[in-house]
């Protein structure tokens, strides 16, 4: 979007709250790149060390090695199975996001609705101009 500098400073009207706000975004993703590198490094450390705690001057930090399940990118057959071996009623969840989706979009019967609350919230997202 091109726009002359004297129109352009006629269209700003936050205070500067944008730009502080796009400022802190950044902050943000430049210190939780800082942090994966350091949680790195404490793996790396703790292994060189054998070690499952490590002490720094006022914390101590635990590095627990686990198992991460990794599911199937299509998960058709492992739900079949699943559901074959009788399994699904026990492992299958509410989808919280689809039935707000449908009570917003007053898809369900009333007597759902009516058990539930309507709060109003904010989402803020910067985008480029």
């Amino acid at each position: 979007m091109w726009v002359e500098r004297g129109a352009w400073d006629k269209m700003i009207n936050d205070d500067g709250l944008v730009d502080e706000f796009e400022k802190l975004e950044n902050l943000k993703k430049e210190i939780e790149q800082k942090e994966e590198e350091l949680k790195k490094k404490l793996i790396e450390l703790a292994k060189q060390k054998n070690a499952e705690v490590l002490f720094g001057m006022h914390k101590k930090c635990f590095i627990k090695e686990y198992e991460k399940i990794i599911y199937p990118e299509d998960k058709n057959l492992l739900i079949k199975i699943i559901k074959e071996k009788g399994l699904y009623e026990g492992l299958s969840q509410l989808n919280y996001p689809r039935l707000s989706s449908k009570i917003i979009k007053n898809e369900l019967d009333e007597e759902i609705i009516g058990l539930i609350k309507k709060q109003k919230e904010f989402r803020i997202m910067l985008r480029d101009i």
